[in-house]
């Protein structure tokens, strides 16, 4: 779309001179005699034509129009509802463009210019016979035909030959010859200037593309002022004519790319649908975004940009940013000059945009409301071939910039207008047509250096353009910072190196290694993730469908990373559930497959401190409590219930995260230590039930320092710790010997006494079974005598599983006696508060087959049956008494806690005595019972 004043147009060999009459408006004044679009111009008089506005919307797509730039007059003809498609068949002869907006234009490939008409090409490598030029600055030769480049091209693309002098010094050009000039006198040439053999080059130069018919001397200004009237530009007004860069002659070219410097493009044969443009006098390939190499022949996923100053990446359009925006960029300059970031609503910049530059070293953002623009500068130049970081805000027409932490930079936008429409891509390190926007922007150079990072208002792109996640559209000549880095590193013990960031790498060491090259082997009491980590542990599957509780104890010490992630498939849509520190807080997620739910703590957590999350989802309802915080709720979309994983589940981090739902927000892994983890009331051993992992370390806490001696276990209580004490020690740190051995021993509520005895076990199985023990039980919960097997949830998720057992114990101060001989489970509850005055009481169990009973105190019964025709007790052969190692898995959720009180005197088929502690196959902080005041 053009805009502002254009001093000529070519309407084939004809001139049209076009001014602005108003915003909705061109008047073009005829030069010469041609035909023109009667549907598209109004005929004002015998010279002058008002062509509508919105006309030529869809048909000048190419590019802002500077002075002098020759187009055909078949772009001014195109009609906005004609596609390449719907106009005619095949109307361009080699390369036809539709419009988003409607109408197409045609181009030609590299090598070829279009003709007057707007739709065929002619090739433009054939030099001609040298035409000397006369010393009125006249051509001595017929003229030649008018030919017009696309106004998006940035660089030169024709042929050139050494400069040639007459014999009065006046430069001698062929009939196709190019010469570059960065400025011209008008002046001193007696002839005008003719317009038919000039062309407005689009290089960084900003040079001028003249044809025969010039007389080209010393001196001059710049061409940007170069004024030309409308009377077939015989009133010039500046400027000394000169003739500062001419191109030197082809070179022979061996047809290695990679050494020689090739001069011509129809030498150079770019890969990839790279374009060919003469750069820094020499042919260049224009690589396409993921393409590199002097011929792009090579491919690179770029992840961090990299720009050598002839080059942009353009990602999508901005969103919801029109009231205002936040950005945050990281980067790492080569050069105090160059475009960081433009978008706007017209590809000229003439109103509503915004860019990010540096200039001198200084950042510079620009913004216009649609009434003015605001320029705001750093107060401090960038540090070159540093990682610098700049933040801006805008508010309505109010802006702040602030760069590497310095005093924040304020400024306001001329005018009362407050917003600003994006229709252009946001281009990232220059922009396609940068001599159209310079004067906007304040820079005709394009960035140099590196891009490490990209927020805008919290989203971070990625500069991608493959998978469901890339978000780059398009681009050229853009690298990767990254590639090489691994180049000079060797990672130990099977490690792998990639990179970390643009410019550094990481080993992902495996499971058992650790350290920047994986070269420790430490061993590991509780896991510590560095930020490039993760476990892999056996997915949730269908074992949490209705219902998913969390329990998790953790020490983060970043703000941002995934702590724990299960989901349905890896195509970034379905079911899922995460755990994450996000900006601080704690972020509870999880989808039914129909919509999110995303539960917030309301206050930060602490950094390099312990915190326990309870988190938990019943159907579409979930919960989230950290520490002491209020609780926290909040439902996910839709009418799905059920929740289903199919993937592993993930601690700590992800191996993939274009796996990861894109509802979960998931890109950066937990930094910090991972103590504990239970998922529906089953602890989850972190490394022992691995599949997998990367970068697993020691986590700095007491235990590590096995502080527990005689064999006894360290485990983790926040910051501190408790020893797990074998038979025959106690004390904090197991230091302290018990003589003799316990005769009625004490169970503390993390104690228990493992037997495997024959003689004991074959009388809990079968068909009939008598037990007989005093209790002196203090709380109200907790787990007295279990045999049976493993009725954990990850067996079955159904409290009535199939799984034979026997079970009595306390719930809620109720004494329950549960079995299920396979066909059906028994529940016998017997309520009496007396239980708890601190007194032995006896306690009998009768079993045979279905039917089974419970007295109390000899003088209480309660009885019951369980279902089913099953009538035998099939057991593993172990028997638990006082509680089990993760009761609350073990029971399958049945008892939350082992005993706390003392037992004695336990007798098994009415006449054998159990010798409690000679007995046991082993035992975990038994000590001698003792009397305790009751409350």
């Amino acid at each position: 779309m053009f805009y502002g004043t254009y001093d000529y147009l070519s309407f084939g060999a004809a001139l049209l001179y076009v001014s602005t009459k108003s915003e909705n408006d061109f008047i073009i004044k005829l030069v010469g005699s041609s035909t023109l679009c009667s549907t598209e111009l109004v005929e004002l008089n015998a010279s002058l034509f008002v062509v509508p506005f919105n006309g030529l919307k869809a048909s000048f797509v190419k590019g802002y129009l500077s002075p002098c730039l020759i187009i055909s007059f078949a772009d001014i003809c195109l009609r906005d509802t004609e596609t390449c498609a719907t106009a005619v068949k095949n109307p361009c002869q080699q390369i036809c463009s539709d419009i988003k907006s409607g109408g197409f234009f045609c181009q030609c490939r590299t090598g070829y210019i279009i003709n007057s008409d707007g739709m065929t090409c002619t090739e433009i490598w054939q030099p001609e016979k040298q035409t000397p030029i006369d010393s009125k600055g006249a051509a001595m030769n017929k003229e030649e035909p008018l030919y017009s480049v696309p106004a998006t091209r940035n660089t030169d693309v024709y042929p050139s030959r050494e400069t040639r002098y007459n014999s009065e010094g006046e430069v001698m050009i062929s009939d196709d010859e190019v010469v570059h000039i960065k400025s011209i006198d008008l002046t001193r040439s007696s002839q005008p200037l003719q317009a038919d053999n000039m062309r407005r080059g689009n290089d960084e130069n900003d040079n001028i593309e003249l044809k025969r018919g010039y007389n080209v001397a010393e001196g001059g200004t710049d061409p940007d002022n170069l004024k030309i009237s409308i009377n077939m530009l015989d009133v010039v007004k500046e400027g000394d004519m000169k003739a500062d860069t001419v191109l030197d002659p082809p070179r022979p070219f061996t047809g290695n790319v990679e050494e020689d410097v090739v001069i011509n493009c129809k030498d150079l044969a770019c890969k990839g649908n790279a374009s060919c443009a003469i750069i820094n006098e020499k042919a260049t390939c224009l690589c396409t975004l993921g393409r590199y190499g002097k011929m792009c022949q090579k491919e690179v996923e770029v992840r961090y940009p990299k720009f050598k100053g002839t080059g942009y990446l353009a990602l999508p359009v901005l969103r919801d940013a029109h009231k205002a925006f936040s950005v945050s960029l990281e980067f790492k300059p080569q050069s105090p000059y160059g475009l960081l970031l433009f978008s706007g609503e017209f590809s000229n910049a003439r109103t509503d945009f915004f860019s990010v530059a540096l200039d001198d070293g200084f950042v510079i953002l620009r913004f216009d409301c649609g009434t003015g623009v605001a320029q705001l500068r750093s107060l401090n130049r960038v540090q070159l071939a540093e990682w610098n970081m700049v933040v801006l805000t805008r508010v309505d027409n109010k802006a702040t910039l602030r760069l590497n932490g310095d005093r924040q930079v304020e400024g306001v936008s001329q005018g009362n207008y407050t917003r600003i429409t994006f229709r252009l891509n946001l281009y990232l390190g220059g922009y396609a047509d940068m001599s159209a926007i310079k004067s906007r922007v304040g820079t005709k150079h394009q960035f140099v250096g590196c891009v490490q990072e990209l927020r805008i208002n919290g989203h971070p792109f990625d500069f991608r353009t493959s998978g469901p996640v890339g978000e780059a559209e398009f681009g050229i000549n853009v690298g990767e910072c990254s590639q090489g880095v691994c180049d000079q590193v060797q990672c130990q013990n099977g490690g792998q190196c990639t990179a970390r960031s643009a410019d550094r790498h990481v080993c992902l060491c495996p499971l058992g290694f650790h350290g920047s090259s994986c070269e420790k082997d430490s061993p590991v009491h509780i896991p510590h993730f560095s930020g490039h980590s993760y476990v892999e542990l056996a997915g949730l599957q269908r074992s949490v469908l209705s219902y998913t509780e969390i329990e998790l104890v953790f020490k983060p010490t970043s703000y941002d990373g995934t702590i724990l992630y299960n989901g349905y498939s890896q195509d970034r849509r379905g079911d899922f559930i995460s755990l994450a520190m996000d900006g601080g807080h704690l972020v509870f997620r999880f989808d039914l497959g129909t919509g999110p739910a995303e539960l917030r703590s309301l206050d930060p957590v602490t950094l390099n401190k312990w915190h326990l999350v309870r988190a938990s989802r019943t159907g579409l309802l979930g919960t989230m409590q950290v520490d002491d915080q209020p609780i926290v709720s909040g439902q996910s979309q839709g009418a799905y219930i059920q929740l289903t994983l199919l993937d592993p589940l993930y601690l700590g981090g992800h191996p993939n995260y274009d796996h990861t739902s894109k509802h979960a927000k998931a890109s950066h892994s937990f930094t910090g230590c991972l103590q504990k983890v239970v998922i529906n009331k089953k602890a989850v051993d972190m490394l022992g039930s691995s599949v997998a992992g990367v970068n697993i370390g020691p986590c700095s806490h007491p235990c590590a320092g096995k502080p527990c001696l005689n064999d006894g276990q360290c485990k983790p209580r926040l910051d501190t710790y408790t020893c797990h004490c074998p038979l025959g020690f106690s004390n904090s740190n197991c230091e302290d010997v018990i003589e003799p051995l316990p005769t009625k021993p004490m169970f503390s509520g993390e104690s228990y006494l493992i037997y495997r005895d024959k003689e004991i076990t074959k009388r809990i199985s079968g068909k009939r079974m008598d037990l007989q023990m005093y209790i002196r039980p203090y709380l109200h919960d907790g787990l007295i005598f279990w045999s049976g097997e493993d009725q954990s949830f990850s067996t079955s998720s159904d409290l009535s599983s199939m799984q034979d057992f026997i079970a009595l114990g306390f719930v809620k101060g109720g004494l329950q006696l549960r079995y299920n001989l396979g066909s059906g489970e028994a529940l016998i509850t017997y309520n009496d508060s007396r239980l708890f005055d601190g007194e032995w009481h006896f306690i009998r169990v009768q079993r045979y087959k279905q039917d089974a009973y419970m007295e109390i105190d000899r003088r209480e019964v309660v009885e019951g049956s369980s279902q089913g025709e099953y009538t035998s007790l099939n057991t593993n052969k172990i028997v638990y008494l006082g509680g089990m190692p993760d009761v609350v898995d073990a029971t399958g959720g049945r008892f939350a806690s082992s005993f706390v009180g003392c037992v004695q005197s336990l007798k098994l088929s009415t006449d054998y005595d159990v010798k409690l502690l000679d007995q046991a196959y082993t035992g975990v902080n038994i000590e001698q019972c003792h009397k305790w005041k009751v409350s």
